[in-house]
């Protein structure tokens, strides 16, 4: 985790029936992390992934694994997801009453720290230590846990105003965007700070196209 971390591809949006398969395509291409999507069903109306394709998924790749726990109370399962072979977890502040704590907690198992919003939610300046301590933070262009959404508008001025508040005080944590990252909306989420993507269905996994393509096409978007 010592590599700058720009492209990380979702598992939500994985061929799950050939793991093995899928993880060869991620290694030959330029994806820095593996974006493993936990919804509970209340923080948004769906339920995907979770502990048994987590430790499936662990022990066929070295990539670091970040597990976004889109979750009410996710300090009731840091723990059993860190066990399984997180490397990053991903707590929001719309879902848990202490991120500082929860970033302690995640910490003490040997784990790193990110934030997530809501493709809604407005970042608040009382948050701004935990931004500061983040990995990264994910703004959510999209409601979480449903691939092939299209990419909410609002949800750029909300990311644009997050990275002039940080830049404002000095906090250089990158911003992740994910939802609907492709290379039509790649150049648009740059321009409203976005230093990493999460790339998808839309984006990564293209019919027709290697994992590598598609991740050498996103890449090339940002004008790197």
């Amino acid at each position: 985790m010592e590599n700058k971390m720009i492209l990380g591809g979702s598992a939500s949006c994985f061929d799950l029936f050939n793991l093995e398969r899928q993880f060869e395509g991620i290694h030959d291409a330029p994806v820095d992390f593996v974006h493993f999507d936990v919804v509970d069903g209340r923080f948004n109306q769906c339920i995907i992934l979770g502990l048994p394709t987590l430790q499936m998924m662990r022990p066929h790749t070295e990539l670091p694994i970040e597990v976004h726990l889109a979750v009410y109370e996710p300090e009731r399962y840091i723990r059993q997801f860190v066990e399984a072979g997180a490397d990053i977890v991903t707590v929001h502040p719309e879902g848990t009453k202490n991120v500082t704590e929860a970033f302690e907690y995640i910490r003490s198992l040997g784990a790193k720290p990110a934030l997530a919003f809501r493709s809604e939610t407005v970042a608040s300046e009382e948050l701004l230590p935990a931004m500061e301590q983040a990995e990264y933070i994910i703004k959510l262009t999209v409601d979480p846990g449903f691939s092939g959404q299209k990419i909410q508008p609002a949800a750029f001025e909300k990311m644009l105003a997050m990275r002039r508040m940080m830049d404002e005080h000095g906090i250089g944590t990158p911003i992740a965007a994910d939802g609907n990252v492709n290379v039509s909306t790649i150049p648009t989420l740059v321009e409203n700070g976005a230093g990493m993507l999460i790339g998808g269905t839309s984006g990564l996994f293209l019919k027709g196209k290697t994992v590598r393509e598609c991740a050498e096409a996103m890449l090339r978007a940002m004008k790197l």
